[in-house]
């Protein structure tokens, strides 16, 4: 056998063959990448095959992965473990701090890589909440709205008035989630004592049952992911974002009112 040289770098595998390895790191089957993707499963299965397909849809079946399609082909480090190979195979923002740095600079090439790291986090949330929520026939807002309801107080209940400043949702768009929630069974809505007008939103048996069979059973990578975090670790990465999200929505409102930066 001929000696391997040192520092040779490992092959790079083809495009189907990482998509493959990541889809198995996660623990999913060809049909459920292929529900979190919006996509068919043969699709999936083209795409491991390295058949050709749209990049519109090969993208759209990397992304819950945590994958781009021009960055598929990367290879895990010689003597990886799974866990280890599987954590640098998704770290693929690394790859273009270098090419950052060289377009750009004068900048700091983590001000790219703190976007492009936040847009795969969104991603991965995104996912998380359809995919538990179509578990149970339901949207991803369906399952705010019966969170947001769990959580307030022992009743369970709120007014649509104060459901829509918390959720940051029109009320004819309220109104429509409502709807269909009622129609399950999982709220009911009474007139309101205190408004003539208005009513009150509660859940049933069955909406909690849904909402804190999600919390304490999730099956979603992301849930367990920050299961698993040091609280320390967990406490750091909220303050980190909150203090970030009031800057940057400062910012934004001012410029929306016209102020200047």
């Amino acid at each position: 056998m001929p000696a391997v040289q040192r520092g040779a770098r490992a092959p790079v595998d083809p495009p189907g063959a990482t998509l493959k390895r990541a889809r198995l790191a996660a623990g999913w089957s060809q049909r459920e990448l292929a529900a979190r993707a919006g996509v068919h499963q043969p699709q999936v299965a083209r795409a491991e095959r390295g058949d050709d397909l749209q990049v519109s849809v090969l993208a759209r079946i990397a992304a819950p992965l945590g994958l781009q399609p021009g960055l598929l082909a990367v290879a895990p480090g010689p003597g990886a473990s799974a866990p280890a190979a599987a954590a640098a195979l998704h770290d693929t923002v690394a790859d273009s701090f270098e090419s950052w740095r060289r377009t750009w600079p004068a900048l700091d090439p983590e001000l790219f890589a703190v976007q492009a790291r936040m847009l795969r986090a969104g991603r991965h949330v995104e996912s998380a909440i359809e995919h538990s929520a179509k578990l149970h026939g339901l949207s991803g807002g369906d399952v705010v709205v019966l969170g947001t309801l769990r959580r307030s107080g022992s009743a369970h209940e709120s007014t649509p008035t104060e459901l829509k400043k918390l959720l940051w949702i029109s009320l004819p768009g309220l109104k429509k989630r409502l709807d269909k929630l009622e129609e399950r069974g999982l709220i009911t809505r009474r007139a309101n004592p205190r408004d003539a007008r208005g009513f009150v939103v509660a859940l049933t048996k069955a909406g909690l049952a849904i909402v804190n069979g999600l919390v304490r059973n999730s099956p979603e990578p992301l849930w367990h992911t920050l299961l698993e975090t040091a609280p320390a670790d967990l406490r750091q990465l909220s303050g980190l974002l909150r203090s970030f999200l009031a800057r940057l929505e400062a910012r934004a409102a001012g410029r929306d009112q016209g102020k200047p930066e």
